[in-house]
């Protein structure tokens, strides 16, 4: 059984997994299919009898804390994050409205994503580039890699030096609870959750003072990674590559490549396979 320690959730107490959950990363609740376990490694398997629509539908209003109007600018982004920092993607019918998602109904599925934190994937990235100054670097890596996991490793090391910032949009960085980070993010780090990523970026370097600014998955935000740039914090960001050839080819990162000092490509888990300096 699943501890409510590290998946909070009573409604999906029917799943047994045989492995520690150290070893899982990612739970997958369907309608009417049995759940399933995919570990690190890539292997799935089968680790519960069928859920049915309504089971799910329990499942995802425990998700929301029983008040699912309160998460709707989450759902309509595809996810909800718990305690714990784990992320529960939705599937199901979108509705749109002035062109844009507004949510999803008919939750037909949830992807639970088990985070984890695992101190020291950073120490070779955080010798190499950081040891005299801050610098910018990108982090590229397909989903699952492990970006985030380095990137809260990056923060943990990093604030031992430095004045750090983390936008944490999601609440997968910090796993933050009521003010409170769950995961070490280090010493002199603050944490921004919740916020829109351009927001917090523009926010921090008001308020923050910081050094060092990390976040999650940039898109579209290259007016406040120019913002950072003008005003002499240093942002470490991550976005989905393959390797480096793909990061430089994708037009939401060719705009802001400019920007950083380094890239890196995060594979298997939190294992660097690539690092480009960019710039001295």
């Amino acid at each position: 059984m699943i501890t409510a320690m590290k998946i909070p959730l009573a409604s999906i107490s029917k799943i047994r997994i045989e492995k520690p959950l150290s070893c899982v990363a990612e739970i997958r609740l369907r309608s009417g299919r049995p759940a399933v376990c995919v570990e690190i490694s890539g292997k799935m398997t089968v680790c519960s009898e069928p859920f049915s629509a309504r089971e799910i539908s329990d499942v995802f209003a425990e998700i929301c804390g029983y008040s699912v109007y309160s998460y709707e600018n989450d759902i309509a982004r595809g996810f909800v994050t718990i305690n714990g920092g784990h992320r529960v993607g939705i599937s199901g019918t979108c509705v749109y409205k002035n062109g844009k998602i507004e949510t999803i109904r008919d939750i037909s599925g949830l992807n639970i994503r088990v985070a984890h934190e695992v101190k020291g994937c950073a120490n070779g990235l955080a010798d190499m580039l950081f040891s005299d100054k801050p610098r910018s670097l990108l982090l590229g890596g397909v989903p699952m890699s492990g970006k985030t996991t380095v990137l809260r490793d990056l923060a943990r090391r990093l604030s031992e030096r430095f004045r750090v910032a983390v936008i944490d949009s999601r609440g997968e960085i910090s796993a933050t609870v009521k003010g409170t980070p769950s995961f070490d993010v280090g010493l002199n780090t603050d944490v921004l959750c919740g916020c829109d990523k351009t927001d917090g970026i523009l926010m921090a370097l008001r308020a923050l003072s910081p050094e060092i600014i990390i976040c999650d998955e940039i898109g579209d935000d290259e007016r406040a990674i120019e913002q950072c740039a003008f005003c002499g914090a240093k942002i470490i960001a991550s976005a989905h590559a393959g390797d480096f050839a793909e990061l430089s080819k994708r037009p939401s990162t060719q705009a802001v490549l400019p920007y950083f000092d380094a890239a890196a490509i995060v594979k298997n888990r939190g294992v660097i396979s690539e690092i480009h300096v960019l710039r001295e």
